[in-house]
């Protein structure tokens, strides 16, 4: 076979990306032609972690332009259009027998339906909400997703023919020794809040004060707020000795040589890396029931699962697994870890269950003809989005961030007529954020929503005006019934919508965002 992939940007290394890469390697490896793209959307620059594995595996690579999105609501109208050609030929010219993206790639599928060939998207968590909207089909029909937790439910919203195949630990299972005294444990992934590491270190400081001895490295891009909270939990409780934030490490296999338990935190993922690469490096695998970790993890027989996602629940799982430690139950974890590697993350079982679907899908896209003359092309998507696509450009001068603006067209292009209904109806425009995204809404409305007058700014923390705008505190507008929220923030995101949603606000019907969305 001959695969063309489509990567993301090259400059960050996230979970996805790594796992589409490590499939890429493996297809290499089977001697199936690979072409592989990277995105210069936003220039190219590639990552260290990247261009390492590229190197070590002789991954040659292109760059293109285009744009992904990891959720429905953020597609760039502007890139399709402008690209579509270009990408095209590109595509034509390598003539592959299928595509397969990391994310939403809508431009890659658009062309896949001119050209006749079989899509594939890598895309893993999702929210509802994100379907709150009835958008136009331009997504792949085919989709593979590590967890049959977000298989089934992107199949539910996008009715995508999903497939689960489980991420890969590419390194030999290695044995550990577990008959010492100490027990070091280790938290991977960047730290943020649903990642849940402070409830990771609240548990690991409780066993400690019960008698546990170890410690516990924290390995991931250490940047935020939140990332500030834990530091000063570990620096005011004098943990600095027994917890350590390395940072984001480029030699995992070397920090999981110096540990024996990994605790996974999250209380989101689809299936975290980590479980495979630590369950491949011998560790103890202790972890929250987040989306598809229940799906192979069963508690005290290949790995231990939390009851909930609380820094106690998480401290008596440390506590059992020190208990199972002195009576030698965890040789039975152990050696069923082992049995689970090889099962669902060894090199050679995802080898065989990624060729058999891409099989499956170059028959089934053979066979399926019934929609292939009916589905969306790039001609209805054009005719569809002429209109605020010749706005926005028309009116390029009277915006600050063009980027940021041409991110929202798509979602802007959707919202209108409830928007305007609303404002028919008497309810009042407020926009919750007063920095960079509080000057890109008020443009926004003032091309796009020309009729709809701006009652004011909600902002916590000013209470001066914004472009003469009186701005309100949050609880003098939220409880009122005849307003419409546009949020306006990334930063702090998460806790206006918590309290939009306990004032039984619904988002796309009271609230809307309008910033880059936050999840």
């Amino acid at each position: 076979m001959k695969i063309a992939y489509f990567m993301d940007y090259g400059r960050g290394f996230g979970g996805a990306c790594a796992t589409l890469l490590h499939q890429i390697v493996l297809i290499k490896k089977l001697g199936h032609k690979v072409i592989v793209f990277f995105s210069n959307y936003y220039g190219e620059e590639m990552s260290d972690e990247y261009r390492k594995i590229c190197l070590d595996f002789g991954i040659e690579y292109e760059w293109e332009t285009y744009r992904i999105s990891s959720q429905p609501e953020d597609i760039n109208i502007i890139s399709i259009d402008k690209n579509y050609e270009y990408l095209r030929d590109v595509i034509v010219e390598n003539n592959p027998d299928l595509l397969h993206s990391v994310q939403i790639n809508p431009l890659v599928e658009l062309i896949s339906r001119e050209i006749r060939k079989p899509h594939i998207m890598n895309v893993y968590p999702l929210l509802p909400d994100f379907f709150s909207l009835k958008y136009m089909n331009i997504f792949p029909h085919y989709h593979l997703c590590d967890s049959w937790y977000y298989a089934k439910l992107w199949n539910r919203y996008l009715n995508t023919d999903s497939m689960c195949i489980r991420t890969i630990a590419c390194s030999a299972f290695k044995k550990k020794d577990f008959s010492k005294k100490t027990i070091n444990f280790i938290c991977v992934g960047s730290i943020y809040k649903k990642k849940n590491q402070l409830s990771v270190i609240r548990a690991f400081h409780k066993a400690l004060l019960c008698g546990v001895e170890g410690k516990l490295t924290i390995c991931g891009y250490a940047v935020g707020e939140y990332c500030n909270e834990c530091m000063k939990y570990v620096e005011d409780n004098k943990l600095q000795n027994k917890i350590i934030f390395k940072g984001f490490c480029t030699d995992m296999e070397n920090e999981y040589l110096q540990n024996e338990v990994l605790i996974c935190g999250s209380t989101r993922e689809s299936y975290p890396n980590a479980v495979s690469e630590a369950m491949a490096n011998g560790l103890i695998i202790l972890s929250t029931p987040v989306a598809g970790v229940p799906e192979v993890i069963e508690d005290r027989k290949n790995g231990y699962l939390t009851r909930d996602y609380s820094a106690d629940a998480i401290y008596e799982k440390i506590i059992q697994i020190i208990k199972d430690i002195e009576n030698n139950k965890i040789e039975e974890v152990l050696i069923n870890s082992r049995n689970t590697f090889l099962e669902n993350h060894a090199p050679n079982t995802v080898s065989e269950q990624l060729i058999k679907y891409y099989r499956y899908v170059l028959d089934d896209y053979r066979k399926d003809k019934k929609s292939k003359d009916s589905i969306i092309k790039i001609d209805d998507f054009r005719a569809s989005f002429h209109e605020i696509i010749s706005k926005f450009n028309e009116n390029r001068a009277e915006f600050t961030y063009l980027e940021e603006i041409s991110n929202k067209l798509w979602y802007l292009y959707y919202i209108t007529d409830i928007v305007s209904d609303m404002s028919v109806r008497g309810k009042k425009l407020y926009i919750w954020g007063t920095g960079k995204y509080g000057i890109i809404v008020k443009e926004m409305v003032s091309v796009f929503f020309p009729q709809i007058s701006i009652e004011g700014f909600i902002d916590s923390k000013r209470c001066v005006e914004f472009y003469d705008y009186i701005i309100y505190n949050p609880d003098d507008i939220l409880s009122k019934k005849d307003v419409i929220i546009f949020i306006a923030a990334v930063n702090g995101q998460g806790e206006m919508i918590e309290k939009l949603e306990a004032m039984n606000k619904r988002f796309n019907r009271d609230y809307f965002i309008l910033s880059a969305r936050a999840w």
